[in-house]
């Protein structure tokens, strides 16, 4: 994995403090207005269309990497959970090829 605007992004996200986010039963936030998940299991990827889905992610990455990326003029989302090296350059060229929308100078949010 040596693209170079991954290995910076990369860096940048490690230098940025943890941020935990979760809504519990007794929320103040109704429920209803959040009602179109796509939750990323282990050795998944989804690309979604920010249109159709309030809330992708994934959790309890403790030995894998989550990565998100996000096409920053369509919106579109694609979000994986990996867990071996051999998957994840043919993942990132899967996720990439779904979310940059056939333009190479498309700007990604890592």
């Amino acid at each position: 994995m040596e693209h170079p605007l991954l290995v910076s992004a990369s860096n940048s996200f490690k230098s940025m403090a943890e941020k935990k986010i979760s809504i519990s039963e007794n929320s103040s936030l109704e429920r209803s207005k959040i009602s179109k998940w796509v939750y990323i299991f282990q050795r998944e990827f989804a690309t979604v269309n920010p249109a159709l889905v309030d809330v992708v992610g994934t959790d309890e990455a403790t030995t894998c990497i989550g990565i998100a990326i996000r096409n920053c003029k369509s919106g579109m989302i694609s979000v994986a959970h990996m867990d071996f090296p051999s998957v994840v350059d043919m993942g990132l060229s899967q996720m990439l090829s779904l979310v940059a929308d056939d333009d190479s100078d498309a700007l990604l949010d890592v």
